[in-house]
């Protein structure tokens, strides 16, 4: 009965964005949230492909039930960019390089997740709203499924199995005695990475203007989830991310009162909490300088320049380290080649090629920060956009899976598909479909 999951996320999903797209990506978002803890109790096939199932009934619903937005969906630089960033490595997948079917699974990341950011060029500041109450509604439940887990461990709501395999190999908390806290998730980083990709539309609905009181007090209580969350799962990366990306945020607002005021009341908020239990304080371990010299170093080193010289066509799709092989393909994968690194696996699946074109796409998003209006209903949460996909894309090179994992992939694209907009619409460039009164 495995087959079921995916189909209820299909027409969950289909149905939700026939109501309005705002739902659409909410209940995407909604699956997300709960695949790690449905694919590790009920293991097989279709399982797997869960999530993927509720991306393909958003997609069939925004054509269908969207087609005033969906209409010139690839016109414009970022639909020229993404045309090719999509059409380059499906054309390397037909290569008999690998396995096909390692292949075929190696464009879930490099490409099934893509279109989301053409999508969300879209999203209206209604659909933006819906995002938010929504995200705030999950944060809490993750929060309450992490703290289930951190009283009664990890074996009280995951098997341990092909799937779990990293969250039972993650005891690395209190002096090894302690799992790191997945909650609904497949990976702690994993709950950490939606947690830190949810605070832009949150802490932008806290903090900004014209909010109800209501919706002030539950965005407020999806932040504090968040920032919960990310101290309960004990990765060391999202709070990194974080402090860096509060840095640039400020730095981007010519250090608004507003903006350091309250990552100061999230630090002290954090570290209040951090320092109460010491299976919450494990980012306090980043204070090992040399530990942390030997990650980056283990990420970025002499090789990889021998890997650029090596393999300037890529070695074949799925063959980097990193791309995430369901366990029962794992026979069929070939040796990983590469480091931990995000721009590396990029190299090895795609060469040279493949590469180049993700840096040019970065570089025309990334290069011109928004406009700073604060005063502005979603301009707090763009700026905040911009600090987190920045932040993120710069510390790329040490890590792997930033655009495999779930949810979180979707909610950085999501993201990035909403600085695109904002680009565009400055050069004059927003398809019509989204220049009407959804601003």
């Amino acid at each position: 009965m495995d087959w079921a999951f995916p189909v209820a996320a299909f027409l969950a999903t289909f149905v939700a964005t026939r109501r309005s797209l705002g739902l659409g990506f909410l209940s995407v978002f909604a699956v997300g949230y709960f695949n790690g803890v449905v694919r590790a109790n009920f293991l097989g096939v279709y399982t797997t492909f869960l999530f993927d199932a509720g991306l393909l009934g958003l997609y069939v619903g925004f054509a269908l039930f969207q087609s005033d937005r969906a209409a010139g969906i690839f016109s414009g630089p970022a639909g020229r960019f993404a045309a090719f960033l999509i059409g380059w490595p499906i054309a390397l997948s037909l290569l008999p390089v690998n396995d096909l079917f390692v292949q075929l699974v190696a464009l879930r990341a490099t490409v099934w997740f893509l279109p989301i950011m053409l999508i969300a060029r879209t999203l209206s500041s209604a659909d933006l709203a819906v995002l938010a109450r929504g995200l705030a509604v999950l944060n809490v439940c993750a929060l309450a499924g992490g703290a289930y887990v951190y009283q009664n461990g990890v074996a009280a709501l995951y098997p341990e199995n092909a799937v779990t395999q990293i969250i039972y190999s993650s005891k690395d908390v209190g002096g090894f005695e302690y799992h790191r806290i997945p909650s609904t998730f497949l990976s702690a980083h994993a709950y950490g990475g939606a947690m830190l990709f949810s605070l832009p539309l949150l802490l932008g609905r806290s903090l900004g203007p014209d909010v109800r009181p209501a919706e002030r007090v539950l965005a407020i209580a999806g932040v504090g989830a968040a920032v919960g969350g990310i101290l309960m799962c004990a990765a060391r990366q999202p709070v990194v991310i974080f402090g860096l990306a509060t840095l640039i945020a400020w730095a981007c607002t010519r250090f608004h009162p507003k903006i350091g005021l309250g990552a100061a009341g999230l630090v002290v908020a954090g570290l209040t909490i951090a320092v109460s239990d010491d299976r919450l304080d494990r980012a306090a371990t980043l204070n090992d300088t040399e530990a942390v010299s030997d990650r980056v170093h283990a990420s970025v080193s002499q090789s990889l320049l021998d890997l650029v010289i090596e393999y300037p066509l890529g070695a074949g799709m799925g063959s980097s380290v990193g791309t995430s092989i369901p366990y029962f393909f794992a026979g069929r994968a070939p040796v990983a080649i590469g480091l931990e690194n995000e721009y590396c696996r990029i190299l090895i699946d795609q060469g040279w090629v493949g590469l180049a074109a993700w840096l040019a796409f970065l570089g025309w998003v990334l290069l011109r920060p928004p406009p700073t209006r604060l005063e502005s209903r979603w301009g707090l949460a763009l700026v905040l956009m911009y600090a987190l996909v920045f932040t993120t894309w710069a510390t790329a090179f040490i890590g792997t899976g930033m655009l495999s994992s779930i949810p979180g992939s979707v909610l950085l694209l999501t993201q990035m598909g909403m600085l695109i907009r904002v680009r565009e619409a400055s050069q004059g460039q927003t398809p019509q479909s989204t220049a009407e009164g959804r601003g």
